[in-house]
C-alpha cells in the first residue's frame, strides 16, 4: 500500500503498513482486528473494531520492519468526543515498553513517548520517529474503539535503484538490509545518520553512506545536498560537526563523489572550500606530526576507539586520505605537506582493527596486517568502520570476508534486526535475547542493557546509515567492480569467495552497468562510452 508524493524538490513514497503481530495487550477486546485492513477511510460503523475497555488498557503492535514516520489512527463514532492515549514507539519491544528515563529511553531528537488526544471520526497521523513497535494505552475511563492503526513509512523515491542478487541467501539478506537502512536514512533530500536519533548530517558518518548511495541510486541530490549543507553550515576555519577529523572526512566524501559522478562543475564550485579545509588542517599539524586542533578538540575515529591512542592515529590517517584524494584532482601544497608530516603515523603501533585498516588504506606497507585483521574474524568490528576494515583486509589478500560479514551483520539479523545499527559488538549476543520480544528470565536485554558513550541503552539507534557501507564493500571487493573518474572506465575482476553466482545492475552516471557471474564465467553489458576491463 504505497502512495507517491511530490514534496518541493524531492519525491517520497508513503507506505501504509498494517501490523503483522499483536505482541501483547491488556483490557483490550477484538485485538486481532488490528491485523485486518477495514478501509483507509473513516466509517459510520462502530462495531467489530479494537475496543479499549477502560483506563490502563493497552496494545503492543509489531509492524514487521523498521519504519521512519508515525502511526495513522482511524476512529469511528464514540459516545464521547475525545480520548487521551499514551503512545510509545520503540525500535525494540523493550524500548516500546520502557518509561522515559529507563535504560536511556528518551525523547531526544524525535519524541517517541507522549500523550495524544484522539477524537471520534478522525484520521490523524501521530509521531515522527524511527520505530518498529508501538504501544498504545488508554489513559481514562471511557471505553474507546479504534478502526485501524497503520504505520506510515516515508521513503525517498529514486528514478533508478540497483538490483543485486547472489547465490548466498544469507548474503542477500545482508545486502537488502544495508540498502533498506540507507534508504530509510535518505530523508527530506539529505542523508541523515539515523531516523530515531541523529536525524542530521554528520560529515564523517556520511562517507560510507555516500559510497553506498552512489552504488544504489547513482548520482543523486541527497549526496550533493548533504555535502553542500555541511559546507554552508561550517566556516572552513571551524571543525565540521565540532570534530577535526570530520572536516577531513568532508574532503574525502567530496572527492569520492566528484570522482564517481565525474561532476567537474560541482568540484570547481567547491574546491576552494576543500583547499581551505586542507590549509587549516595543515596549519594545525607541526613539522614533526603533532596535531593541535585548539581548545577542547577531540580525536575521533569511531566509538570503540574513542579516548584511545588509536583515535589519534586514525585521525591522522583520515587527514592523510583527504590529502591523497584531493591530489587526484589537482596539485596542492597543503596536501603534500600533510602527507609528509603525518607519515610517521603509518607505522605507529595500533591495538584496534579500524586504526590499522586506515593505515593500510593510507599507504602502509603490509606486513603481518592480514593476520592482525583476520584474528577473531568479526571481533573488534564497528558498524561505522566495517567498510574500511573489510576493504583493508581484502587489500592484504584476506579470504574470509564473506564469513566475517555473515558473522557480524548476520549476528544483528539473527536477533530480529531489519536495519543495521549504530554500533554492534559480537559479545552482546552472549546471554541476550531478541529485539522483537521481551527478555526471558535470566536473559540480558540486547537493546536496553548495552551501548556506551552517547548511545547507552535505548538511546542506541537501531537504524544508522553509516552501517550500510558493507554493501559498498561487496560491490567493490567481492563483485570486483572498480570505476575510474566519471565511471568512464570500469574494471571488473570478481573475487567471488565461494559464491557460485551473482548478478548486479548498477545505475552509473552514463547508464546502467549489468554484470553476471555464474560458475566462473563473467558476462556484462555497459553503457555507450564506457570502457570495461576484466584483466587482473
Amino acid at each position: 500500500m504505497t502512495e507517491k508524493w511530490n514534496c518541493d524538490e524531492y519525491t517520497v513514497v508513503k507506505e501504509r503498513l498494517l501490523p503483522v503481530l499483536v505482541v501483547d495487550c491488556q483490557f483490550v477486546a477484538n485485538e486481532k482486528r488490528a491485523l485486518k485492513d477495514y478501509a483507509p477511510c473513516v466509517t459510520f460503523r462502530h462495531n467489530n473494531f479494537i475496543e479499549f475497555k477502560k483506563s490502563g488498557a493497552w496494545i503492543l503492535l509489531d509492524f514487521g520492519r523498521e519504519v521512519c514516520g508515525g502511526i495513522r489512527v482511524l476512529t469511528s463514532f464514540w459516545p464521547h468526543e475525545r480520548a487521551k492515549f499514551r503512545v510509545t514507539f520503540g525500535e525494540s519491544v523493550s524500548e516500546a515498553c520502557a518509561a522515559l528515563g529507563e535504560k536511556g529511553a528518551e525523547n531526544d531528537h524525535s519524541p517517541r513517548d507522549f500523550t495524544a488526544d484522539i477524537y471520534q471520526w478522525s484520521d490523524v497521523i501521530y509521531g515522527q520517529t524511527g520505530f518498529r513497535f508501538v504501544r498504545i494505552e488508554l489513559l481514562e475511563e471511557k471505553p474507546t474503539f479504534i478502526q485501524n492503526i497503520y504505520a506510515v513509512n516515508t521513503l525517498p523515491y529514486f528514478e533508478q535503484e540497483a538490483v543485486i542478487k547472489t547465490s548466498d541467501e544469507a548474503l542477500n539478506k545482508i545486502i537488502n538490509t544495508a540498502a533498506y537502512t540507507l534508504k530509510l536514512c535518505c530523508q527530506n533530500g539529505y542523508i541523515w545518520d539515523g531516523i530515531k536519533r541523529d536525524r542530521l548530517v554528520w560529515s564523517g558518518d556520511l562517507h560510507p553512506e555516500v559510497l553506498t548511495s552512489l552504488y544504489l541510486f547513482g548520482n543523486n541530490k541527497n549526496v550533493t545536498n548533504s555535502l553542500s549543507f555541511l559546507k554552508k553550515d561550517t566556516d572552513s576555519e571551524c571543525w565540521m560537526n565540532h570534530i577535526p577529523s570530520y572536516s577531513a572526512w568532508w574532503v574525502v566524501s567530496f572527492c569520492d563523489y566528484c570522482f564517481f559522478a565525474g561532476n567537474d562543475e560541482y568540484f570547481n564550485l567547491n574546491k576552494e572550500y576543500a583547499k581551505a579545509i586542507l590549509k587549516h588542517l595543515d596549519s594545525s599539524v607541526t613539522n614533526n606530526g603533532e596535531m593541535h586542533f585548539g581548545k577542547d578538540h577531540v580525536f575521533f575515529l569511531d566509538w570503540p576507539t574513542h579516548e584511545t591512542k588509536d583515535a589519534e592515529i586514525g585521525t591522522a590517517m583520515i587527514i592523510s586520505l583527504a590529502a591523497q584524494k584531493f591530489l587526484n584532482f589537482e596539485e596542492n601544497e597543503s596536501c603534500k605537506s600533510l602527507m609528509k608530516k603525518l607519515q610517521r603515523y603509518l607505522t605507529a603501533n595500533t591495538e584496534h582493527k579500524q586504526a590499522r585498516a586506515l593505515q593500510i588504506l593510507a599507504g602502509r606497507q603490509a606486513g603481518e596486517d592480514k593476520e592482525f585483521l583476520e584474528a577473531g574474524l568479526a571481533k573488534g568490528y564497528s558498524t561505522f568502520m566495517a567498510y574500511y576494515i573489510l576493504t583493508a583486509y581484502a587489500k592484504c589478500g584476506g579470504t574470509q570476508s564473506l564469513n566475517i560479514i555473515k558473522e557480524y551483520f548476520g549476528g544483528m539479523l539473527s536477533r530480529g534486526a531489519t536495519t543495521f545499527w549504530e554500533d554492534f559488538d559480537l559479545d552482546w549476543l552472549n546471554g541476550s535475547g531478541k529485539i522483537d520480544s521481551l527478555p526471558l528470565p535470566g536473559e540480558r536485554d540486547l537493546h536496553g542493557d548495552y551501548g556506551k558513550h552517547c548511545y547507552i541503552g535505548f538511546r542506541h539507534s537501531l537504524c544508522h546509515g553509516w552501517s550500510s557501507g558493507v554493501l559498498a564493500f561487496i560491490v567493490e571487493s567481492v563483485f570486483g567492480i572498480r570505476v575510474t573518474r566519471g565511471c568512464k572506465k570500469i574494471k571488473i575482476c570478481p573475487n567471488a569467495a565461494g559464491l557460485s553466482f551473482f548478478e548486479v545492475c548498477l545505475p552509473l552516471p552514463l547508464g546502467s552497468l549489468y554484470v553476471k557471474y555464474e560458475d566462473g564465467r563473467l558476462t556484462y553489458s555497459a553503457p555507450d562510452g564506457v570502457e570495461v576491463c576484466t584483466e587482473k
